[in-house]
């Protein structure tokens, strides 16, 4: 890493498991290039799984499932 460069803090976002994914990132800069694609990867992977479990908009509490790389969501349909 470049010892002049600054990572920016981070400060959390609110929710535990999307800080714990994305402090995932902290890690690239340790990692040899041809390993960042599967770690971005993991980070998106995470954060698709989190927001796929929001569910449907005005149901609360009606789990939802991640859409699929192409997959054209719900709301597009209309």
């Amino acid at each position: 890493m470049d010892p002049e460069r600054t990572q920016p803090t981070h400060e959390g976002t609110g929710d535990s498991r999307v800080d714990e994914a994305i402090a995932g990132l902290a890690a690239l800069d340790d990692l040899p290039l041809d390993d960042r694609p599967a770690a971005l990867e993991a980070v998106h992977d995470r954060l698709r799984e989190i927001l796929g479990e929001l569910g449907t908009p005005g149901a609360p509490g009606t789990p939802g499932t991640p859409g699929r790389p192409g997959e054209q969501g719900e709301l597009d349909r209309r």
